[in-house]
């Protein structure tokens, strides 16, 4: 019987025919639902940093260097999970189906967005979000208008000078 059973399996290979595909000499079978890199449109993002907090692997870091922010995303970490792409508020990310990622360079697993910081209407000082953000939040809720172009001290400061205003004080005056 044992002499018998390589000629019954390679019957049952024969009649189930070919399972494989030839790769690379044929396209591999890539379903809708494959997850591969992930494309980031420079002219879409607005460098809020929503992608960031939503990498487990840290493949995309936000670094902030002087009037510059950059979000860096390196391929070598990305478990291809598809957060980034969920959170993205303006939809800057996309997952696409390529896979093939092989390089000799480092260099080609990098890729960088850049953006710039905006100031303070009211002292100048520069602030955490990007003229982008800015103008992306100004465009959805109007009524920010006033605020969303002061830095956090400056508005904490009109703040408190709006709430002393109602209470009949003047900032920087302490209460009796």
């Amino acid at each position: 019987m044992s002499l018998l059973k390589p000629f019954k399996l390679i019957g049952i290979a024969h009649r189930s025919g070919v399972v494989t595909v030839r790769y690379p000499f044929q396209p591999p079978l890539v379903t809708p639902e494959f997850r591969g890199r992930i494309r980031i449109d420079a002219s879409k993002c607005i460098g809020c940093g929503a992608c960031v907090n939503a990498c487990p692997s840290n493949a995309l870091t936000l670094v902030d260097d002087g009037e510059r922010r950059a979000l860096n995303y390196f391929i070598g970490r990305c478990i291809y999970c598809g957060r980034c792409a969920d959170v993205c508020p303006v939809g800057a990310i996309t997952i696409s189906r390529e896979f093939e990622l092989a390089t000799d360079n480092i260099g080609d697993l990098n890729s960088r967005v850049i953006h710039y910081k905006a100031t303070c209407s009211c002292c100048g000082e520069e602030t955490t979000a990007t003229e982008r953000m800015i103008s992306y939040v100004v465009s959805r809720v109007p009524v920010t208008e006033t605020y969303v172009h002061m830095g956090s001290r400056c508005r904490k400061r009109r703040f408190i000078e709006g709430l002393m205003m109602g209470r009949g004080m003047i900032y920087g005056e302490s209460e009796r």
